[in-house]
């Protein structure tokens, strides 16, 4: 029995060094199914060169209380050819008149160097202070806006230059979803899972928000660019989504078990803030990787959520198919080749997620069932 224990401990310390430090976890889950995925491996490779020529424009424009942050396509290593750079200048210090000055140089860097704006929306390419994001967690004053920034900052995100600022901001905001969640910190129920709900909620609150955004968008603007934003909100939009539940799931399959411990019996979330910190730093597909291998889903489920998710990309990097997405107005998508290729692909990304969270792994469909439905 003590021998038993010993090896199991010994399995949870290389289990959790493995989900921690894992650098490529998609080449190894590709080399591991024989699989090619050209289309994902080039946006990895057209992200790294991107953020290497954004470093260099923004040099100087990041200090300890401000930190250049980067959202979308680039943040999630899925840059293609037509990708815009969605970008804040968070701000963590006291305030400061010429914030403004150096968002606005921030953005002429950028468009010298050929950077594609960000939407119309108004979320992205401003200021964005630290208070709100952590002090504005749910309420009547945590607005949309407010909302997205958090939780893109969660799920979707990366400093360029120092990353003191954008370092505290994370570390603030997980403090508060885990202290102030009193069932993840005390228990509730006697349920023996670990899954900070408050996090969860609000990740379940944005997707659900995006969502009926969608509809609201769709009528304002008239039906335009309706194929685009479909098919984003089929594709990149979900998987954010499933990478956010799988990281507060996270908390239970891959936590270092000293952190569980610490939990249950000091009520402290010190280890659980930690683990989180280090796993939403790696990309939606990375998270979705290491799900898959550690879980040891099915090979079938993972060739379909991936080459789905390669597909989606190809479709974005090719110049003509992602123009023509981007002018469908709604009433014409039924007769459009390239909207039914994407709708063909998102068919088969949903299925591989339904497989994943509600048929192959008995524990995940649990929480998924527990968690995310009721």
């Amino acid at each position: 029995m003590v021998l038993s224990g010993w090896l199991q401990s010994c399995e949870n310390i290389v289990f959790n060094m493995n989900v921690n430090n894992s650098n490529d976890p998609i080449r190894i889950l590709q080399n591991r199914l024989g699989e090619e995925w050209p289309s994902i491996s080039k946006a990895i490779g057209e992200a790294e060169q991107a953020t290497l020529r954004m470093n260099e424009a923004i040099k100087g424009h990041s200090t300890s209380d401000v930190s250049v942050v980067v959202y979308g396509s680039l943040a999630r290593k899925e840059w293609t050819s037509g990708s815009d750079v969605d970008w804040t200048l968070l701000i963590d210090g006291e305030v400061d008149p010429q914030h403004l000055e150096v968002a606005q140089s921030v953005a002429d860097r950028l468009n010298e160097k050929g950077f594609v704006e960000p939407g119309q929306a108004g979320v992205f390419g401003n200021m964005t202070f630290s208070h709100d994001l952590v002090q504005k967690i749910g309420g009547k004053e945590d607005s949309n806006e407010n909302t997205t920034r958090r939780v893109l900052l969660l799920q979707e995100s990366m400093a360029l230059g120092n990353p003191a600022a954008y370092d505290r901001v994370l570390t603030h905001i997980l403090k508060r979803y885990l202290t102030d969640d009193r069932g993840f910190r005390r228990g509730s129920g006697g349920l023996p899972y670990k899954v900070p709900r408050f996090m969860l909620n609000d990740i379940v609150r944005y997707w659900r928000t995006i969502t009926v955004d969608f509809v609201e968008k769709q009528r304002g603007r008239a039906g335009q660019g309706y194929g685009l934003r479909n098919a984003k909100l089929r594709m990149s939009r979900k998987l954010i989504f499933a990478a956010g539940l799988l990281s507060c799931f996270s908390c239970e399959f891959f936590a270092d078990p000293s952190a569980r411990e610490e939990l249950i019996n000091q009520k402290s979330t010190l280890g659980m803030e930690k683990h989180l910190g280090e796993f939403i730093r790696k990309t939606p597909l990375e998270i979705l990787a290491i799900t898959l291998m550690e879980l040891k889903i099915n090979d079938e489920i993972a060739v379909k959520l991936f080459s789905s998710y390669d597909a989606f990309l190809a479709i974005l990097d090719n110049r003509a198919k992602r123009d023509e997405l981007k002018r469908l107005h709604y009433d014409d998508v039924e007769n459009n080749s390239v909207f039914q290729e994407v709708r063909v692909i998102s068919r088969r990304f949903q299925e591989g997620l339904t497989d994943l969270f509600f048929k192959d792994n008995d524990k995940l469909r649990d929480l998924t069932v527990f968690y995310g439905v009721f």
